[in-house]
């Protein structure tokens, strides 16, 4: 089953999502199981890309999977609390009751969102798939436990070390333990093997590979560089969050105030919700109230 659906996988985990969900729906799977990953696979690409209504259309699949990654879209899309709580739950039940590794990657990423972060990693060891163990790394480095990362990552190792999920993994360790440029080695290494598009041989690859490969020209202080990736990765999605907040960044570092302010107001129309977006307002109001108080004060003083 493993080499039937690797080619799956290897372009699902590097960010080529419509090339991944147009291989989905091309294999037939020559068991129930694959069939199953199959269809998961297909769901986390409607997730990524978005197709909302396509998703919906999962929320009675028969594969558990797309049932959970329907239950996704509703935590990660909706505005109305009482309908994302009891998504959270009712996709908590459906790790439990199916204990299918989809559902409980999902859950675990949920979870991890909430901050409920030993509880997503128990939830990532009760499946010892090498999928698993990926999340588990970036679990750890999204912890800052670099260290916990690296000692994963070795014990990952053997595994599948040619699959593109060990090898983004095995780039992120890298990042965390400051060694950038062997992390842009394996980026650029990725883009050229999976390229979105069959024949392309620019080595752009997808956006999440533009984004690894400015993050690593960022640590190198290589902020023209960086910025030169991420030109590349919002040529293909002008809307992506994560290269906008990346974008803000090389222009603080390159003094672009103006352009700074471009890729910012276009980060909060496009994902108001944004950690970075929700972090800046809130130093914005955290000055105003202490120049506020700070008049104030120079009032009472005259």
């Amino acid at each position: 089953m493993d080499e039937e659906i690797q080619e799956v996988r290897d372009n699902f985990y590097v960010g080529n999502y419509v090339k991944a969900m147009n291989l989905c729906e091309s294999l037939k799977g020559s068991s129930e199981l694959t069939q199953g990953e199959l269809g998961a696979i297909l769901a986390r690409c409607c997730l990524a890309i978005p197709q909302i209504e396509r998703l919906k259309a999962m929320q009675n699949s028969e594969i558990s999977g797309q049932r959970a990654a329907a239950l996704m879209a509703v935590i990660t899309k909706s505005k109305n609390e009482p309908q994302v709580s009891s998504a959270k739950e009712r996709l908590g039940a459906l790790a439990k009751e199916t204990q299918d590794m989809s559902c409980a990657m999902l859950h675990a990423i949920v979870l991890a969102m909430d901050g409920n972060w030993n509880e997503a990693a128990q939830m990532t060891k009760a499946h010892p798939v090498l999928e698993m163990q990926v999340l588990t790394i970036l679990l750890a480095l999204s912890c800052n436990q670099i260290s916990m990362g690296e000692k994963l990552l070795k014990e990952a190792a053997g595994n599948n070390d040619d699959s593109a999920a060990y090898r983004i993994a095995a780039a992120a360790v890298k990042l965390g333990g400051g060694d950038p440029e062997e992390a842009y080695l394996t980026y650029c290494d990725l883009s050229s093997q999976f390229p979105p598009v069959d024949g392309d041989d620019s080595g752009a690859g997808s956006v999440l590979l533009q984004n690894g490969k400015a993050v690593a020209n960022m640590q190198r202080g290589m902020f023209s560089e960086a910025v030169e990736d991420l030109q590349r990765a919002l040529a293909v999605a002008p809307n992506d969050p994560d290269t906008l907040v990346n974008m803000c960044s090389c222009m603080t570092h390159l003094g672009k105030k103006e352009e700074f302010q471009q890729y910012y107001t276009k980060l909060e129309q496009v994902a108001p919700t944004n950690g970075f977006v929700l972090k800046t307002q809130a130093m914005s109001t955290a000055f105003t109230r202490f120049k506020t108080s700070l008049q104030a004060f120079q009032t009472l003083d005259q």
